[in-house]
């Protein structure tokens, strides 16, 4: 939803009075075993009034793992953890996505996490605990006998916020079992640059889709105990060029319309920490921007939790950005700005001594360091940290049966041009590096941030993989056989053999700027593959587990029996996979974001406006396009305006001949405003799971917020405006109009 702005933020120096307020009204209710906000910041003052300077700091300071383990890396907590914890006195500890205690089971995650926290409240100042962050992010990520759902560009796609609030429950309660309470997840960023190395962690292009989803996110975590982070405030996603922690040129009106209704809709719902983001916007580092971190976020969007960096980002700011001349004045750039945490990983201590410096010498006030030491405390008392010792059971619970769900509900078919699929008979031949590969089907941020197989974790989750899954599936009539890419001339032979062939493409597991992928390609050995299988003149049906939209050769992808995004589908995508070339299932995915015809396009998005030339440049596929072995029509649209916005009802009728989940985006062109709109914004959507021939009427409400826009010219101020005249509302080819004062 988008946002009410207030006309002016917060100074950066906001008085601790203030505070109070900004805390109760941000964070919402209290989930079961937290405090409610007064109650935890009460007992977060207690406890401020007895820390030292150095105390402060440490409190703000964000230590990895590894500090405390032998040897400075996966393995017991070392005999001089007590004595570590003592002199750098962290206010928290994370895990860097891979840095895993060992053995990395369940049971060794929360006993590892219980003497970490053991010893910190020994060793610690009043014996406050640190609280232990990680990236859970589709799943618990990180344990290899945990269940990995699909990535969040896969839960964008089911267009069903209530399955990510499921999925996140799930995590949260694992989270809790393993004693972590605090996750770095969901991400808010828009997906609007498919190059982008972590496009797949956002869960789509659109403002709003992405705002219902990271709501849910949110739910689902802290309802099961579990703080959540918004991340990466903000603009992190729009860098040029689709590079990872680039700069963003943003306009407000790009800022206010797109990027900030995800953040605003976490915030309401009770996000309890955001992360910054990593990269810069109008040639300022965020980690500095004071407009940003404090005018905007705790001014604007009433932000009042606690404001975490990303990875040793004060850092940056002297040897990468080299914005500013040493740490110290990058430190009291950072804090002045409104950074509450550091995550300063392995350089502890020269942080520390930066900070002291900066209080000491006047560059950052006592009030400031009170303020953002105020906000850890009361963080870790709403978690209901500072009442006693953790109590992970240690076991996981079988999310598998959610998992399969999950994946089922993404999968989206783009082209069955001739009824290739379903699969009814005859003999299959399945092929590709994809169909057995944990790593492709997984993506990175599984069991090590960059993927299976890569950095330091040797382990490899169970997962129902596609090859496999098609074999132990195949219904009556149906033979399955199956050949590894590598042996290339029996494959070719087997292939010629076969009555359909189903080749599992996909990237390589990667994340961050390791996996920006600036010509939306596969690697090159797979179009090879391709290539030498439709050469054989039978029909091909390719299957892309993929984290973005991939662009084939126009030649071999017009000449498919089939094409299936199945994103990254998680540890159950095989099986989901499997029932729905079946026919078992159908295909109820929908495109989270538009599909390029060509890498030139990336960046093409369904609420582009028209543009001087005319010209509409127009995508593959767009934004909400799937296909099923059914088909769907929406009629009779009303469109109704009350208090809350618009309720636009349309009856969903499912006109074949096999049951589907019909999905329809409601798109809304605005009156004339001065400014350029899109020609039918997409602002929601209707779904509805139909038998065959049945026809339901669904209804929902836009939000007025969603139906304004930013007004003001190229430079100068800008607001938020309902538009007064005829708002023309779409669903499929349904229509319909109504004024709005």
């Amino acid at each position: 939803m988008g946002p009410r702005f207030r006309t002016r933020g917060l100074k950066c120096g906001l008085a601790l009075a203030l505070l109070s307020a900004s805390l109760g009204s941000a964070v919402g209710a209290a989930p079961a075993g937290w405090l409610d906000p007064a109650a935890a910041e009460a007992q977060a003052r207690a406890l401020l009034a007895g820390l030292s300077l150095d105390e402060k700091i440490g409190q703000v300071t964000m230590a990895h793992v590894f500090r405390f383990t032998e040897g400075g890396r996966s393995g017991p907590l070392a005999a001089t953890a007590a004595q570590t914890f003592g002199a750098l006195k962290p206010g928290s500890v994370l895990n860097g996505g891979g840095d895993t205690p060992q053995p990395n089971t369940p049971r060794g995650w929360a006993d590892f996490l219980r003497a970490l926290d053991a010893v910190g409240r020994a060793a610690g100042p009043r014996n406050i605990p640190a609280v232990f962050g990680t990236d859970a992010v589709h799943g618990v990520n990180n344990v290899p006998a945990a269940t990995l759902f699909p990535h969040n560009i896969g839960l964008g796609a089911t267009f069903s916020p209530a399955l990510t609030e499921a999925t996140a429950r799930a995590t949260a309660r694992d989270l809790r079992a393993l004693n972590a309470a605090w996750t770095f997840a969901p991400v808010a960023d828009v997906g609007r640059d498919p190059r982008w190395g972590r496009f797949y962690e956002t869960f789509g292009e659109a403002p709003w889709l992405v705002a219902d989803h990271v709501a849910a996110a949110v739910t689902g975590l802290q309802d099961e105990g579990v703080a959540a982070t918004l991340k990466h405030f903000a603009g992190y996603g729009l860098g040029t060029l689709g590079l990872d922690r680039g700069n963003a040129e943003l306009s407000p009106r790009t800022l206010h319309e797109t990027v900030l209704p995800p953040f605003q809709a976490g915030i309401r719902a009770g996000a309890l920490s955001v992360m910054a983001n990593s990269g810069s916007v109008n040639g300022v580092p965020a980690h500095a921007s004071a407009a940003l971190l404090t005018g905007v976020l705790r001014g604007e969007l009433g932000f009042g939790g606690l404001l975490v960096s990303d990875w040793n980002d004060i850092d940056r700011l002297v040897g990468t950005y080299r914005t500013h001349a040493d740490l110290l004045r990058a430190t009291a750039a950072s804090v002045n700005a409104g950074l509450d945490v550091y995550m300063v990983p392995n350089t502890v201590e020269a942080y520390g001594a930066a900070l002291k410096e900066a209080v000491t010498s006047g560059l950052v006030t006592q009030a400031r360091l009170d303020e953002a030491t105020l906000r850890v405390l009361t963080f870790k008392a709403r978690l209901g940290l500072l009442d006693g010792p953790l109590a992970g059971s240690g076991e996981l619970g079988d999310h598998r049966e959610l998992a399969r769900r999950a994946a089922a509900a993404s999968l989206t078919l783009l082209e069955n041009p001739r009824g290739t699929l379903p699969l009814q008979g005859g003999r299959v031949l399945v092929t590709g590096p994809a169909m057995d590969s944990a790593a492709l089907q997984l993506g990175g941020w599984s069991v090590n941030w960059q993927g299976v197989g890569r950095g330091n974790v040797n382990d490899v989750p169970r997962v129902s993989t596609l090859a496999v899954a098609l074999k132990a599936g195949a219904p009556a009539g149906v033979t399955v056989s199956a050949l590894p890419e590598s042996k290339r001339p029996a494959l070719l032979t087997a292939a010629k053999q076969a009555d359909t062939v189903i080749v599992a493409l996909g990237e390589p597991p990667a994340a961050e700027w390791e996996a920006n992928n600036p010509g939306l390609s596969l690697p090159a050995e797979q179009v090879t593959l391709l290539r030498d299988l439709m050469g054989t003149g039978k029909p091909v049906v390719a299957v892309l587990m993929a984290g973005r939209p991939i662009v084939l050769p126009a030649d071999l992808r017009d000449e498919l029996a089939a094409l299936v995004m199945a994103y990254l589908p998680g540890s159950e995508g095989g099986a989901a996979l499997a029932d729905a070339l079946y026919g078992r299932a159908g295909f109820p995915g929908r495109l989270p974001f538009t599909w390029p015809d060509t890498a030139a396009q990336a960046g093409l998005t369904a609420d582009r406006p028209p543009e001087g030339a005319g010209e509409a440049p127009q995508p593959l596929y767009p934004l909400g396009h799937g296909l099923d072995y059914t088909t769907f029509a929406a009629r009779g649209l009303t469109a109704t305006a009350s208090a809350a916005g618009v309720t636009v009802s349309a009856e969903l009728s499912n006109t074949g001949s096999r049951a589907g989940t019909a999905t329809f985006l409601v798109r809304a062109g605005l009156p004339p405003g001065g400014a350029l709109q899109a020609v039918a914004r997409p602002v929601a959507a209707l779904q509805a799971a139909l038998k065959a021939g049945e026809t339901r009427r669904v209804t929902v409400t836009v939000p007025g917020e969603r139906l304004q826009s930013w007004g003001g010219d190229v430079f100068g101020p800008g607001r938020w405006q309902p538009l007064a005249g005829a708002y023309r509302f779409s669903v499929g080819d349904a229509r319909a109009e109504v004024t709005l004062p």
